[in-house]
Parts: C-alpha cells; sequence; structure tokens
C-alpha cells in the first residue's frame, strides 16, 4: 500500500534544535492521524542509536552520521535511501520541511486531499511564517497557476509538497547550493524553479499556512548569490524567465546601493552565476 506523504528532514544533534524537531514531529501525527505517512530522517553530528531526547514515531527511519554536511547534500543522502528502499514509488507526495517547521491544524490534511482531488496536480505551495494561518475553507477554493516569480519568491523546502513521479524526473538537489556551501542558498529556488518547469500543473496559496520562523530581510544579502546562480540558471534553460533575472539584479544592485551588501559579494555572485559548472550536473544525477 503507498504512504500519503514522505517527509524528508534533516536535523543537527549538537545544534540544541531538539524542541523545533518535537514540535515539527508533534504537528505532524497531530495532522494526519490514521493517515499513512513515512519519514526519513538525518541526525548530523551522532552516532547510530544515540539518544535525541525526542519520541521518534515508528514510522520515522532514523540515519546517522559523525559529521555535519551541507543541506543539499543531507536532502540527496535520504533521496538516495528513499530510492534504494523503494519508498518513492510507494509514496504519492514528498515534503522536505526543516527541523524547526511545523504544520498548523488543518494544513496538512487538507493539501494531502487537493492532491488526491485533482490528480493531475504535480507541483503546490504557499508561503510561510511564525504565525501561520489555520486555512478555514478547502485549499481549492483559494489555489492559482503561479508565475515563475511566485516561485522564486515563495517556495521554499518548507512550504513545497511534489508528486513523486518530478521528484524521481528532477533528480536532486545541486550541491553546489545551499547553507553549508560556499553560496549558502539557492537550492530551494533551484529545486522549486526546476519542479515547477516538468510539473504537468502547478498551484500556489498565496497564504502563509506552514509555520516557520519569518524570513529577515536584513539577511537578504547572505542569501543572494546562491539565488541568484539558481536563477541564472533557470533562465539560461528557459530564456522566457529573463524578467526574473533581470528583478533579481537588480535587487543586487539595490542592495550594494544602500550598503547593505559589499560590492564586491556582488561581483562575486555575477561570476558564480555566470560561470559554467561542468559538475553540477553529475552531482544531481547522483543523489
Amino acid at each position: 500500500m503507498a504512504s500519503e506523504i514522505l517527509f524528508i528532514t534533516t536535523t543537527d544533534a549538537a545544534g540544541g534544535r531538539v524542541s523545533d524537531l518535537a514540535r515539527l514531529l508533534t504537528s505532524i501525527e497531530a495532522s494526519l492521524v490514521g493517515r499513512d505517512w513515512r519519514m526519513l530522517l538525518l541526525v548530523q553530528r551522532a552516532s547510530p542509536g544515540m539518544e535525541l531526547g525526542v519520541a521518534i514515531p515508528a514510522n520515522v527511519a532514523v540515519e546517522a552520521i559523525p559529521d555535519r554536511i551541507s543541506l543539499s547534500r543531507a536532502r540527496n543522502l535520504l533521496l538516495g535511501k528513499a530510492r534504494e528502499q523503494g519508498l518513492l514509488s510507494r509514496t504519492v507526495l514528498v515534503a522536505f520541511p526543516d527541523d524547526d517547521c511545523w504544520y498548523p491544524e488543518g494544513a496538512l490534511e487538507r493539501i494531502l486531499n487537493l492532491f488526491r482531488i485533482d490528480q493531475g496536480l504535480d507541483f503546490w505551495f504557499c508561503a510561510y511564517a511564525s504565525a501561520p494561518s489555520t486555512p478555514l475553507r478547502a485549499l481549492s477554493m483559494d489555489t492559482k497557476p503561479p508565475s515563475v516569480f511566485n516561485v522564486a519568491a515563495k517556495a521554499s523546502s518548507n512550504t513545497i509538497f511534489l508528486r513523486n513521479h518530478i521528484v524521481e524526473r528532477i533528480g536532486g538537489f545541486d550541491e553546489e547550493l545551499g547553507v553549508g556551501t560556499a553560496n549558502n542558498g539557492g537550492e530551494d529556488t533551484d529545486y522549486a524553479l526546476r519542479a515547477f518547469s516538468e510539473a504537468r500543473k502547478s498551484r500556489f496559496v498565496d497564504q502563509r499556512l506552514i509555520g516557520h520562523r519569518d524570513h529577515d530581510a536584513r539577511f537578504r544579502s547572505h542569501y543572494f548569490r546562491g539565488s541568484l546562480i539558481a536563477i541564472a540558471r533557470h533562465t539560461a534553460k528557459r530564456p522566457a524567465s529573463v524578467a526574473l533575472l533581470l528583478r533579481k539584479l537588480i535587487v543586487g544592485s539595490v542592495l550594494v546601493a544602500t550598503r547593505r551588501m559589499p560590492a564586491k559579494d556582488f561581483m562575486t555572485a555575477l561570476k558564480a552565476a555566470f560561470s559554467p559548472s561542468p559538475g553540477r550536473r553529475s552531482k544531481r544525477e547522483a543523489a
């Protein structure tokens, strides 16, 4: 029997986020009582059998590694495990919540029901907030086809839900991008843009339906380089998205002009975004 959803997430045993992970697991269990779901959890800086201080449900499979790795690499390791175990072929949906994400009452149930009702829907996403809203009606009443601007601005690992065949088709996360890499971001944007390009039908709800700490505009420059790389690579394959790239470049120029990003960081981002990267494709395909 197929599971309705597979969650892929990671946590750092030395990161002091035990309460966050407990909140995520509790929110899933409360939301999906009586429904079939699975999770693959990678615990970094941990040893096999290490006590985490969190009650782990029986349908959560835990992998432990002694080192700390990038977020994109961690997700790819878990995607590899899912393929090895045949979980992707036996799962309807896949989600990638951070360990400090959580789902308010009614959100997961309505998202799963939306995919069950609309069999052509491959990719769905919404916004997030530290004080998320509880959906008051069926999400089908609020969904709309997203633009590429919506995807780049709103789709994050915490808010995207994908059918299994899209996950199989687009491969893994780009290991040159993401927290823990030199580019420090952009892996979510890259992954979502690729999913958007492959999906038969995509839908977006412009509501904050998933819990996560609020986006802090002060860190926009911190993640600029990674997201610029993701958008530039997407535009190279889909020239119709050139307006998205131009807007991103304008944002970078404004950050420099307002002294929120050093000019040298902007130039480094430009060089990284527009230079060829021959190893990128093989890293995705190996995931």
